[in-house]
């Protein structure tokens, strides 16, 4: 059986992350999976400093060259670094670079993202747009999305729509909360009954935002849950009418298609691949905050409509395949790996 492992930077609360996580103990006939992070222990601020340690990474890469197993998944670009190191010194390794966002984050990013972009023998992506959007250029390697359907929930109990809306995932510049909050607040003007429940560890945004939500009176509004598990997130979704995220930038967007599944109407801007996803039909999409604070507003006034359009969201996911099947069938596609017994044995990357 071959190994398949899958390298991230830290653990921790994103949809990187509980992707790989809902992969273990999945039974496949070619694969064993495993998942390792670079930084193990990584919770608080300072931890995080650390996990930019080029020796940490460089050292990971080495271990991974001398374990030689079959498939290397890197995502991100701290794992992107190890994985070129390992394939650089074990040429039978086959390097997956798994794409999860449509924008780089830095120029770090950027830059380790595009050498290991060269060396890959695969490109796995979350969507379609986080390629065609993040690179100007097709990748030389073949590129297959894998299905995001990470969690398959079943809806939350239905109710008349009302003015109450929920976030999940990391509070970040890219999530752009601060826009959020502002289409909030025009809501709440009209509603003053309205809440907003985010949740969610801190990405470097929490105080600014607790900030404007004080000088905006929305204390009372607003509430900040911190970070939880997945397995209590639709408990904490209950009473929802609204899912809230206006990200400046997105690959997949995980958090969206769990809300969609749960019965929530999302309220996003049309970035990455919820601009294929989601639409008029399923969701309020924000272009004008304004125009979509009034859309919400109208939507709440009228049941019938907004039950229409719940539906049509839960819809949207009831035939897609599931994550972990979409990962095994992606690396028995693999150059160099078909049929049975691990690598082709010529000791070198594939013909691209």
């Amino acid at each position: 059986m071959r190994r398949l492992l899958h390298l991230m930077p830290y653990d921790g609360i994103g949809g990187v992350e509980e992707a790989a996580r809902s992969m273990e103990g999945l039974a496949d006939p070619d694969f064993a999976f495993e998942r390792r992070f670079l930084f193990p222990q990584v919770s608080a601020a300072t931890q995080r400093r650390a996990t930019h340690n080029p020796a940490r990474i460089l050292a990971e890469g080495l271990r991974i060259a001398r374990q030689g197993p079959e498939v290397l998944v890197v995502s991100l670009w701290r794992a992107a670094i190890a994985g070129v190191v390992a394939r650089l010194l074990n040429r039978r390794i086959r390097l997956v670079l798994f794409i999860h966002n449509a924008a780089d984050a830095h120029g770090l990013d950027r830059l380790c993202t595009r050498i290991a972009l060269r060396l890959a023998d695969a490109v796995w992506t979350d969507s379609a747009a986080s390629v065609e959007t993040r690179f100007k250029r097709a990748p030389r390697a073949p590129v297959t999305v894998i299905s995001f359907l990470v969690h398959r929930l079943d809806p939350l109990p239905e109710s008349p729509p009302a003015p109450r809306f929920v976030f999940w995932g990391r509070l970040t510049a890219q999530k752009d909360l601060s826009r959020a909050l502002r289409l909030f607040a025009a809501i709440h003007a009209a509603r003053p009954d309205a809440r907003f429940r985010i949740i969610g560890p801190d990405g470097g945004e929490e105080a600014d935002l607790k900030a404007f939500v004080q000088e905006e009176g929305l204390s009372e509004a607003v509430s900040f849950a911190g970070p939880l598990p997945f397995a209590d997130i639709p408990e904490a979704a209950k009473g929802a009418s609204f899912y809230l995220q206006t990200s400046r930038y997105e690959g997949m967007a995980l958090s969206v298609t769990e809300a969609m599944q749960l019965g929530l109407v999302p309220v996003v801007t049309p970035v990455g691949e919820i601009a294929r996803y989601a639409g008029p039909q399923n969701a309020v999409i924000v272009e004008e905050d304004g125009e979509a604070a009034q859309a919400v507003l109208t939507l709440i006034a009228d049941p019938p409509a907004y039950a229409a359009r719940r539906a049509a969201a839960i819809a949207a996911w009831a035939d897609k395949a599931p994550y972990g099947a979409s990962v095994f069938a992606a690396a028995r596609a693999l150059p160099g790996l078909s049929g049975q017994g691990g690598t082709d044995g010529a000791g070198s990357a594939p013909e691209r």
